[in-house]
């Protein structure tokens, strides 16, 4: 018997006046429950109701056809050609039946083939589940993926958004096949028509010539296509128009519906534009398809292997359509296999002013769960491994490096009217910025590198040494960059701010503070600019030019925690300073700590302060040592010998532990800050400089007023890694060794360094593919772009990464990989599980590395341990963690937690370290968030 509910769903709305309506009763039911196991087949038609059946089970059928259609399901005893009768709606003396006819079989059930078609199945078949029908095979690695821009109604920015990828596409070096699927408002075909007015050949061409093709392959007809297109390859792009003449475009005598319905094979369309592809030996097929529910677009839309991307704008129509669209796909034709993408979305012209606001993350997140829905794969397999979530697939955490996409491109009034010229197109969507917008989506395609790129990359197999022993190296190498305090390694890679640092003070010595986060390179850049012992020097291996100010450098107060040569490095430096100054004996650093734990017993005002760091400064190039005014009299003998020094100072954090609360700290700190920059600011000539490299919630518990205006003057030299720096740090350390390096053989480190400056984002993600792949897995997996994977994984809700953070994993991800000999992953140094398995202790001692500095911290860290296992949920609130207002505002300040509306939540390089677990809930938000994170610490 069926159930209540089922029968009540079935029935919703419906009134029996045809075959149609009778059908659909059926349909209804099979969707909320399994039909009987004596039914075969159902088909409907306007003059009866077919039912196939099993033998000697009419009673059965009788019976539970009476259960479904009630009183309007009828036994004719005198009219033995049917075996029943369904009445219809009709009018009075004028009854309307449907005859009901059963059909004793034996056959087997048959398996339905998925058609990409909105019409409803010609028979009815039990059980017929997505996973039970007959899937197209997925293409072979050799075949260029399809890629479907479509959307639920036009004026979205769709083919604005298909041209803009495809721009994405030739910036990579990729070569394109571009189709003008629209074949009732062609758009690409329009901006074509002065660049190429007389097309050779049109995708209305490839649909005929394949409908009339007595091969079942068509492979005359697609050679021919494809030796006309040889005619049409402008700025690497094939260019198939939807007709060879705008004009022609109203007449279409054979349409798509009509090549899938005459053909053996449903998903003859995908398969004649991937074989296209083939033969023009292209790495993407791109497709412009017509807007809204049409036979016209189905079926691309339709076949789970074709990468869809549904383009919105914020409109409810367009976004209520879009989510029936994702519906659709979820129903028709959702991603079972690992090799089925899922559908991407671009949520395009968003205005300034709604790129952050609870609406657009509202729908986002909305879409990103209807997102996942559309897959068999992540319903049944991932989510029911939710207690595995120490180390989740990366499909699920960072929504923007996964198989699926949820981007947005903003609104540009120079994007309203496209221009008539396909160079003035291509120049306009540049200049908007929604180029770069779609730069992600290359991450999602299985493309191969370009041959362009590979001729600059130093390939893994071309006459490398062994596998294990570039594991080796890279392990070794990183292993000394961990921690900063050390010169080992005596070249450093030129940063943004390094390099605005060096090219802002080619003519006058620097006077500036550096603020870099815990982890940043703070101390390894103070030891790599004394050992270059001149200004001039480091300004130079900083990639500035025409430096014309040349300063003696002297380090007046280091780290703690420098190696034995280290120290010995500072202690020589601070000596050759002295020396070059005509000075002797300069104050020991050990010495210096101590005087200024000294002023710190003294009740000193900020002025007295200002005066004692300036002769510290004298003293430690030994001049007057342990004489008061010893600073002022510096830089008038420095005036008097024209001489210029640059003094720098690091390991504050060592001599200020309680810099949060002692406000006689705190006032060294402001004077040291602000009123000792002022000062030799004023003085003529400028023969004294200072470079202070300092911890950012130092200098914000040390400036009580104007702290932002402070920050923002130092701005351009903070020590922060954005994701395209942190690429480029990863390539360079690579560099370092010659047997792994991915940039050109035989060239010098400066060669390299400028190399990499002029890389961007996506040419630093290419040239690390022999590094860590180009996902974590296989190329065709639904793993996560290795590149973006690192960095989501690293970066705090500030979007920041810590160069130390990288350090480590690239150590314990090489460690975990030299003894790997998995064959899968002999194409690259780093193993999926190296990487991956390094994010827990990579968390874990980021986190403890952050208690030794910073107390605040590690008082709400410890109170987050000690929650109870359940209470450790992601999301969470304020009230589930205990803490206070004051306390979740310095998890916020420091990029530990976000708040989303009433919700909290957690990147992984905290959560793993605190043992916080991912609810299922939490998975599309942190997904969101994480993208949010990376925008902004780009």
């Amino acid at each position: 018997m069926i159930s209540t509910d089922i029968l009540l769903n079935a029935w919703l709305d419906i009134r029996l006046y045809t075959w149609v309506d009778v059908e659909e009763v059926l349909l209804r039911i099979q969707e909320k429950s399994d039909l009987p196991n004596w039914l075969v087949s159902v088909q409907a038609y306007w003059d009866s109701l077919t039912i196939g059946i099993r033998p000697g089970t009419q009673d059965d059928a009788k019976s539970w056809l009476k259960n479904v259609y009630d009183n309007r399901f009828r036994i004719d005893e005198e009219d033995d050609r049917v075996d029943g009768l369904i009445i219809l709606e009709s009018l009075p003396n004028k009854p309307q039946i449907l005859p009901v006819i059963f059909e004793e079989t034996e056959e087997a059930h048959r398996i339905p083939r998925l058609t990409p078609s909105l019409a409803r199945p010609g028979i009815i078949i039990p059980n017929r589940h997505v996973s039970d029908r007959e899937l197209p095979p997925s293409f072979d690695p050799d075949f260029p993926p399809i890629v479907a821009f479509h959307s639920f109604k036009g004026g979205v920015g769709r083919t604005t958004n298909a041209i803009a990828f495809a721009q994405a596409l030739i910036d990579g070096n990729y070569r394109v096949l571009l189709v003008d699927g629209d074949l009732e408002a062609p758009g690409i075909s329009w901006l074509l028509e002065q660049r190429l007015p007389s097309p050779p050949v049109s995708f209305a061409d490839l649909i005929a010539l394949v409908h009339g093709d007595p091969d079942p392959k068509a492979t005359d007809s697609i050679g021919l296509v494809a030796d006309r297109l040889q005619n049409a390859f402008i700025d690497n792009i094939y260019f198939l128009p939807a007709f060879r003449s705008t004009k022609r475009f109203t007449s279409l005598e054979i349409k798509p519906e009509h090549l899938i319905q005459g053909a053996k094979n449903p998903f003859i369309l995908t398969q004649i534009l991937a074989d296209l592809g083939k033969t023009l030996n292209v790495d993407v097929v791109l497709v412009d398809l017509r807007a809204g529910l049409s036979e016209l677009s189905t079926g691309l839309i339709l076949d789970p292997r074709v990468y869809r991307v549904f383009v919105t704008t914020l409109s409810g129509q367009s976004i209520a359509g879009t989510k029936q669209l994702l519906e659709l796909v979820g129903e028709r034709a959702p991603s079972v296999r690992e090799t089925d993408p899922l559908p991407i979305i671009i949520i395009s012209q968003v205005p300034e002013e709604l790129k952050k606001s609870e609406l657009l993350q509202d729908e986002n997140k909305n879409l990103d769960n209807l997102l996942l829905d559309t897959s068999e794969f992540f319903l049944e397999k991932d989510i029911q491994s939710s207690e595995e979530n120490n180390i989740d697939s990366s499909r699920y955490v960072f929504g923007e490096v996964i198989r699926h996409l949820n981007l947005t491109t903003g609104f540009s009034d120079s994007l309203l009217v496209l221009p008539t010229t396909w160079e003035k197109v291509n120049s306009r969507l540049h200049r908007s910025g929604i180029v770069d917008n779609l730069r992600p989506l290359l991450d999602v395609l299985p493309i191969k590198q370009t041959q362009t790129i590979k001729e600059d990359i130093r390939s893994i197999s071309d006459h490398p040494p062994a596998i294990k022993s570039q594991r080796e190296s890279l392990r070794d190498i990183s292993k000394k960059l961990v921690y900063a305090e050390t010169a080992e390694i005596k070249q450093f890679l030129p940063t943004i701010p390094l390099r605005h640092l060096a090219s802002d003070h080619r003519h006058q010595i620097p006077i500036t503070v550096v603020v870099g986060a815990k982890g940043s390179g703070k101390t390894y850049t103070f030891l790599q600019i004394i050992h270059r012992e001149n200004w001039q020097k480091f300004a130079e291996d900083a990639c500035a030019t025409q430096v014309q100010v040349d300063a003696i450098i002297s380090p007046i107060l280091a780290s703690n925690n420098l190696k034995p040569e280290d120290v010995k490095l500072v202690a020589d430096v601070q000596k050759k300073a002295a020396q070059a100054l005509g000075f002797e004996n300069p104050q020991e650093i050990q010495i210096i700590r101590e005087n200024i734990e000294n002023f710190c017993q003294q009740d000193l005002l900020e002025g007295q302060w200002r005066e004692h760091w300036l002769d510290v400064i004298a003293w430690g190039v030994g001049f007057q040592p342990e004489q008061k005014g010893a600073g002022r009299a510096l830089t008038e003998h420095l005036f008097s010998q024209q001489q210029r020094l640059l003094v720098v100072i690091d390991g504050l954090e060592d001599l200020f532990q309680d810099f949060a609360s002692d406000k006689t700290q705190q006032k060294a700190l402001r004077a040291l800050l602000q009123a000792v920059p002022e000062w030799l600011g004023q003085q003529p000539g400028r023969f004294l400089g200072i470079l202070i490299f300092i911890r950012r919630d130092m200098v914000l518990s040390a400036i009580l007023q104007n702290a932002a205006q402070m920050m923002a003057r130092y701005e351009p030299y903070a020590l922060k890694w954005n994701r395209e720096e942190a690429l480029r740090l990863v390539a360079w350390v690579t560099s370092l060794s010659p047997s792994i390096s991915l940039i050109s053989q035989n060239t010098s480190h400066k060669a390299i360094v400028e190399e990499l400056q002029k890389m961007k984002e996506e040419e630093l993600t290419q040239i690390l593919v022999p590094l860590w792949g180009k996902k974590v897995g296989t190329d065709t997996s639904k793993e996560a772009a290795s590149a973006r994977f690192v960095i989501a994984a690293l970066s705090d809700f500030r979007g920041q990464i810590q160069s130390r953070d990288l350090m480590r994993l690239l150590y314990l991800a090489a460690e975990a990989s030299v003894d790997d000999n998995d064959d899968r992953w002999l194409n690259r140094i780093l193993t999926p599980k190296g990487i991956k398995g390094a994010l827990p202790e990579c968390s874990t001692e980021k986190i403890a590395e952050i208690e030794k500095e910073n107390t605040t911290l590690k008082d709400i860290f410890a109170k987050l341990r000690d929650l109870f296992e359940e209470e450790r949920k992601i999301p969470f609130t304020r009230q589930q963690l205990r803490l206070s207002l004051e306390e979740m505002k310095i998890l916020e300040e420091n990029g530990v937690i976000i708040r989303e509306k009433d919700d909290y939540y957690m990147p992984e390089i905290f959560r793993l370290g605190l043992d916080f677990k991912l609810t299922e809930a939490g998975r599309p938000a942190v997904m969101s968030l994480a993208r949010r994170a990376a925008k902004q610490g780009s």
